[in-house]
């Protein structure tokens, strides 16, 4: 059972005027889109959310590391000119797109930067964030490569760009270094949104430090677990007994980079023995033969059912 959390008895408010606090404000502005909002609109609010403390919820002490607090963590800085809109303070949120420029993945920055733009546009005519609060997105091309997307990780949250909360990576391999390490940059980490983390790993617990993935935020439906949960529901509606996985380890390599197949094989697999489920995999693209001699090899009378004629 969770802890009892004690309340505050507040006195009550005298002047009915009183508008509530941007945080409530921003909350109630999002669920009124439940009819004709996309889900862009609502990362990026998200986004705000995680980056933007004067309308997020107070501030916390991660604790993964105890660092000194650099003067560009700071979203809003106060001006030396008072007369300025916002009450002399100057306001950015630095937003870094980690994800390949290569149009051949279906998530690529030529992609996403007009929709992210589109989506910032609508918000502002909506007067969710503060008129006074500039948005600045600072493009990284990880090529969907490991080492890559970790060391863009580190340019964009270097002193010359300080950037507030990373948005990608969208291949896994690539997301997997940059959402490890994210939880160890500055004071309280960084925030890590993305729509990728396929692999059941990324799904696992991130509510403390000791957790790989602590500051991973998954936007995604679709994931690798619930394709395997699928295919587990199948086998138990038809009563098969065992499973031969034929698959191809580039498959997919659009959806989510390198080895996007295997890496669904590996899910399929550990889903696969913790429901007791037979299986044998087989990589097409390993083959020594084609595939109608592969599936008389593989499959023979062993996973078929003979049908006498």
């Amino acid at each position: 059972m969770a802890a009892p959390v004690s309340r505050k008895i507040m006195p009550a408010r005298t002047d009915c005027s009183t508008k509530p606090p941007p945080s409530t404000q921003l909350l109630r502005k999002w669920l009124s889109w439940k009819k004709d909002e996309s889900w862009f609109r609502a990362l990026l609010v998200l986004v705000l959310f995680a980056g933007f403390g004067t309308i997020a919820p107070p501030t916390v002490e991660a604790g993964c590391r105890r660092l000194e607090r650099k003067a560009c963590e700071a979203i809003c800085v106060r001006s030396t000119s008072p007369s300025l809109a916002g009450g002399g303070w100057n306001c950015e949120l630095r937003v870094v797109l980690i994800m390949p420029a290569n149009t051949s993945f279906e998530v690529s920055l030529p992609r996403v930067q007009p929709v992210l733009e589109k989506v910032e546009a609508d918000i502002r005519q909506r007067a969710i964030i503060p008129r006074n609060v500039s948005i600045r997105w600072i493009p990284f091309d990880d090529r969907c490569e490991q080492a890559r997307a970790t060391v863009m990780a580190m340019d964009g949250t270097g002193s010359e760009v300080c950037g507030h909360v990373i948005l990608g990576p969208t291949c896994d391999f690539a997301l997997a270094p940059v959402a490890r390490i994210a939880r160890y940059i500055y004071n309280d980490g960084i925030p890590v949104l993305t729509g990728a983390g396929y692999t059941f790993d990324f799904e696992e617990p991130k509510t403390s430090c000791e957790h790989e993935f602590h500051m991973l935020i998954r936007t995604g439906l679709v994931s690798f677990k619930r394709m395997a949960y699928f295919m587990i529901d199948l086998i138990r509606h038809f009563k098969w007994k065992r499973v031969v996985y034929f698959y191809d380890r580039q498959s997919y390599y659009n959806v989510a980079g390198p080895q996007t197949g295997h890496l669904l094989m590996n899910t399929m697999a550990e889903f696969f023995r913790h429901e007791n489920i037979t299986y044998s995999p087989f990589a097409t693209d390993s083959a020594r033969t084609n595939l109608t001699e592969s599936l008389k090899e593989k499959v023979g009378v062993n996973y078929a059912t003979p049908v006498n004629g």
